[in-house]
Formats: C-alpha cells, structure tokens, sequence
C-alpha cells in the first residue's frame, strides 16, 4: 500500500457489508428451497395454531368459571351494540322525515283553511250591529 493511498473505514464496511448480504441471501434461498424445510416449517405451525387453539379454549374455559366475559363475548357484544346503534340512527331519520311531512301537511291545511272559510276577528267585544 502505498503512502498516497487513503485507508477509507466506510467504504470497507459498505463493502463487506454488500458482501455479506449477498452470502446471507445466497444461503437463505439454498435452505429454504429445499423440501425439508418446507415440510419442517408446516409442522411448525400446525404445532403452533394447535397451541393457539389449545390456549384460547382454556383461557375461556377459565373466565366462564370465574364468571367473565371472554373475548369473543365482548367482540359479540360490540357487533349487537353496532347493529342497536345502526337501528337507532334509522329510527331518528325515519321520525325526522315524518316529522317534516307531519309540518308541510299542517302547513298546508292552515293555508288551505284560512284561504277558504275566513273567520270573523277575535275580540273580546261581540260584533256591534249597525
């Protein structure tokens, strides 16, 4: 190495970096290209969700007997508490509209009423004979 040469710590590391990544992916693809891999990792996780399911049941097994939601009772819950919200909202807007054509009908038979029969002025006094 000569003396004009600089010793760069970043581009090494960039470089062994780069290097690296490729044997590692290199590697990585060989392993799980293989069969045995394969089937190895579907085990794995046929054990796995059993385990899962295995634990769920018992943790509900066990709030039942401590008298306690489980999760899948308050998911329950929330779905029913949506739909009573959602049939709420429905009811206010039916009433709403209801409500508007109860106004206009009235609305309508006050302008119809005083249009036809026009009533004398309420006073308190009977109206004088003259």
């Amino acid at each position: 190495m000569s003396s004009n040469e600089k010793i760069e710590p970043m581009q090494m590391w960039r470089e062994w970096f780069v290097k690296s990544e490729k044997a590692w992916s290199q590697a990585l693809t060989d392993m799980m290209g293989d069969e045995r891999f394969s089937q190895g990792m579907g085990k794995y996780m046929q054990e796995a969700l059993h385990s899962h399911r295995m634990f769920s049941e018992a943790m509900s097994q066990y709030l039942a007997n401590l008298n306690l939601p489980s999760r899948s009772d308050v998911l329950d819950l929330g779905d029913r508490l949506g739909q009573i919200e959602d049939t709420l909202a429905a009811l206010q807007v039916e009433l709403r509209d209801q409500r508007k054509l109860f106004v206009n009908a009235k609305f309508d038979a006050d302008a119809v009423s005083a249009n036809t029969d026009p009533r004398p002025a309420r006073t308190k006094q009977p109206p004088s004979k003259a």
